[in-house]
């Protein structure tokens, strides 16, 4: 609960406009004009956490500042603009009236609640005139029943993840997570929050590698950024303005906090830690980013569209004259990434719309219209084949999609890159150029992967489940024929992790050909198969996922065709 106490010399209200369409049922027969004079006015705001419990907290520094200011008429002000976080009407009029009875030997006028009022008051000019207090409850250690914990730990082992088959009785990204036990989705957690287990960990460690080293060749600098940030930061950038419905905003004591939607700010920051010249451009920020959006649980689904995400993100920070160099040379490294992993995409160029009024974009025409100019001359000369589409720009600028159709035919965006004409000026980015003076700079915000869990769903839909060697969770399972072969088959399997392969051993009593089976279902790409021969021999023999069998071969041979097929990554 959040208060101000006034001590005035005299205070008039007269309700205008009811607030709450049923506030007459709530709370009947207000008065709805009043004044008062010599009096303690109390404003009140009751927030979502309130109980009952703080009316003699609240009981009590009434009593205390009225003692003092020697005045026995109190006044109960609702006034909601003291908090955001406000509770409900029902709560609040509880605790209002509770307070007021409370008040044994004083006069207790009430402002009504629920409508919108004229206010006229006048405060005395001395120290203890204008008070703010927050009262809180007693904080208490929470406690659950035993029965309800046993009820929350059965909820951990259920794993709640179906999906009806794509066209063509495809199956999507859910059901494959699940068949083949890369992630899992647990109602304790959270909608939207996919648990990796190790084998899709190991997928999406491999995507982060890859493209980390590729950009670093590319010139990119990596940093780490926090995951949140005041709200301050967000207010520079606009996100606060016109993306906050979709942030996870966080109440601490220093104010309002938000975990983090895209770590554009935080790289701004990095750069205005010194003055720049017009030699330190571009400035290249890369970073593997974990980012929280507030998305509505309708659409969320799989490893598709997330509440959290880790984004291959970076931001070029460049003169005017460097950006259709820089566009070209990030189309250039999407296009590697496409083809390394085989993405198949259409671009689509997303502009702002001009009779949208409800505030998504920038107010900056003449900047819009020269930014898309700019960016549709950039794609013209890259030969780009694209289509154009209004009111699907970022609020900052316009973008490049590029766009694919998951297992349902439903249209999303896998990697974006937009051209920023907005954050230059509102952070001040600034850098000395040959003549000396200080000039704005311009921004380039791109993906390379785009989300890494949403490429795992492309790539997993696309190949349903059948991935290329060195992203395969388990590339090598050693299938052992009997009690007597498990320990080659086991030494096998060390050569092989100690040189990077990751491998697996089934040592179970099952037949070979449940074990060949099993491994098949799992989509493991090599099968290898140790009986009596193959510990004589100190080999192994071989068989791909595909069914062509490979002759026997010395371990070394096969970690030296493994690294081989694997630095290819086809």
């Amino acid at each position: 609960m959040k208060t101000l106490m006034l001590h005035c010399d005299y205070i008039k209200w007269s309700a205008q406009k009811k607030a709450l369409k049923n506030i007459d049922e709530l709370f009947p027969n207000q008065e709805l004009n009043g004044e008062s004079n010599d009096c303690l006015t109390v404003l009140i705001a009751v927030e979502k956490n309130d109980t009952i419990d703080l009316v003699k907290k609240l009981k009590s520094e009434i009593e205390k500042l009225s003692e003092n200011l020697k005045t026995k008429k109190i006044v109960l002000y609702p006034y909601s603009h003291l908090s955001k976080d406000l509770g409900s009407p029902s709560r609040a009029i509880e605790i209002l009236d509770e307070t007021a009875k409370s008040l044994k030997g004083f006069t207790v006028s009430r402002a009504p609640f629920g409508y919108y009022k004229e206010l006229e008051l006048k405060v005395k000019g001395h120290p203890l005139s204008e008070l703010s207090r927050e009262i809180k409850g007693d904080e208490e250690v929470l406690e659950i029943s035993k029965e309800e914990k046993q009820n929350l730990i059965k909820k951990l082992s259920k794993v709640k993840m179906q999906a009806p088959r794509g066209k063509n009785d495809l199956k999507s990204t859910v059901e494959l997570g699940r068949d083949l036990d890369l992630y899992v989705v647990n109602e304790l957690v959270g909608q939207g929050l996919p648990l990796l287990t190790p084998k899709g960990t190991a997928i999406k460690r491999e995507l982060e590698r890859f493209i980390v080293d590729e950009e670093i060749k590319r010139g990119y600098e990596h940093t780490s950024t926090p995951v949140m940030a005041k709200s301050d930061l967000y207010k520079i950038s606009g996100h606060w303005q016109h993306y906050k419905n979709d942030m996870f905003v966080l109440n601490v004591k220093e104010g309002d906090f938000a975990l983090r939607p895209m770590t554009c700010p935080f790289h701004f920051v990095l750069y205005k830690r010194k003055q720049r010249s017009y030699r330190d451009l571009p400035k290249r920020y890369a970073e593997i980013a974990s980012l929280f959006r507030n998305e509505q649980s309708g659409e969320l689904r799989g490893l598709t569209r997330l509440r959290q995400f880790t984004l291959a993100d970076a931001h070029i920070i460049c003169t005017p004259e460097q950006v259709e160099e820089e566009f070209m040379n990030v189309v250039d490294l999407i296009k590697y990434v496409m083809s390394t992993l085989g993405i198949e995409v259409w671009y689509r160029f997303s502009k702002w719309d001009p009779k949208n009024k409800r505030g998504k974009y920038i107010d900056n025409p003449k900047a819009w219209e020269a930014t898309q100019k700019s960016m549709k001359k950039i794609l013209d000369k890259l030969k780009i084949k694209y289509v154009e589409k209004e009111d699907e720009a970022a609020f900052y600028g316009p973008k490049l999609d590029l766009q694919y159709n998951d297992v349902y035919g439903k249209e999303d965006t896998l990697i974006t890159v937009q051209i920023d004409f907005a954050n230059p000026e509102n952070f001040e980015l600034t850098y000395l150029d040959k003549d000396g003076k200080e000039k704005n700079a311009m921004v380039i915000h791109r993906s390379s992967t785009g989300a890494t869990e949403r490429i795992i769903s492309y790539i997993l839909e696309k190949n349903q489940g059948n991935l290329p060697l060195w992203l395969s969770p388990i590339q090598v399972k050693i299938l052992s024929m009997g009690e007597d072969c498990n320990k080659y088959s086991n030494k096998i399997k060390s050569e092989l992790i100690s040189n990077g392969i990751r491998a697996e051993v089934d040592t179970s009593n099952e037949s070979i050909g449940k074990k060949v089976r099993n491994a098949l279902t799992e989509k493991v790409f090599y099968i290898a198969t140790v009986g009596r021969n193959e510990v004589d021999d100190e080999k192994v023999s071989i068989r791909s996922r595909d069914s062509k069998d490979l002759s026997s071969m010395k371990i070394n041979d096969f970690i030296k065709l493994l690294k081989e097929e694997i630095s290819k990554r086809k």
